[in-house]
């Protein structure tokens, strides 16, 4: 059991004093439960191997899948994973945003966290300070136990995790969205793994 931390956080004018202390535990590999700009998330430090498998215990999720991951920008993205024209192109396009692109890995991405790298710039000012400040990939897979629905109230996210993470930020009810779409490019075509808020027509087009 762990002692959680639980703390209030105004999503409109969020304390970048707390978001700093927060990311500073985050990059130590504490578990964080945060809001992003679909539903409540579950990150920790994504190069720390060892938190990562505390996430995929605590959501019982098998070790194959992958996990999606939030940057601060492009370049990080660029640290951890191979970027080329294409991605750049829908990264520019579409983040910060609810899309999550899946390319090949970088050798100093860690393999247990994802066979690739799937990542995503948030537009939720919270996610996104909490990745400028902690300056590594946060995992950003959903606050809920494995193929159990969304967690859209930190309420909800209280009574969920509380005593299995380190800190929950409770920015209290996040209008319902759709988790991110999530689009592979890993083989010569864009292939779609989830619909989300984005429409895979739209990106489609885009590219044409």
């Amino acid at each position: 059991m762990v002692k959680t931390k639980i703390i209030k956080i105004d999503p409109k004018n969020p304390d970048l004093r707390i978001l700093e202390e927060v990311a500073e535990e985050l990059k130590k590999g504490k578990l964080v439960v945060y809001p992003t700009e679909t539903c409540y998330g579950l990150g920790t430090n994504a190069l720390n191997v060892k938190a990562v498998r505390k996430i995929y215990e605590i959501k019982k999720r098998p070790l194959k899948s992958n996990l999606t991951v939030i940057v601060d920008s492009l370049e990080t993205a660029k640290k951890y994973g191979k970027i080329d024209k294409l991605a750049e192109k829908l990264v520019k396009k579409f983040m910060p945003g609810p899309l999550t692109l899946i390319v090949d890995k970088k050798k100093n991405f860690p393999k247990l966290t994802n066979l690739a790298f799937a990542f995503r710039i948030s537009s939720n000012p919270i996610a996104n300070y909490l990745a400028k400040f902690s300056k590594v990939p946060i995992v950003a897979t959903s606050a809920n136990p494995h193929r159990k629905p969304s967690i859209y109230s930190g309420k909800k996210a209280i009574q969920e995790f509380e005593g299995k993470v380190d800190i929950i930020l409770d920015s209290g009810k996040l209008r319902k969205t759709k988790p991110s779409t999530i689009v592979d490019l890993r083989n010569k075509k864009p292939k779609l793994i989830r619909e989300g808020p984005i429409d895979f027509r739209r990106i489609l087009e885009f590219l044409d």
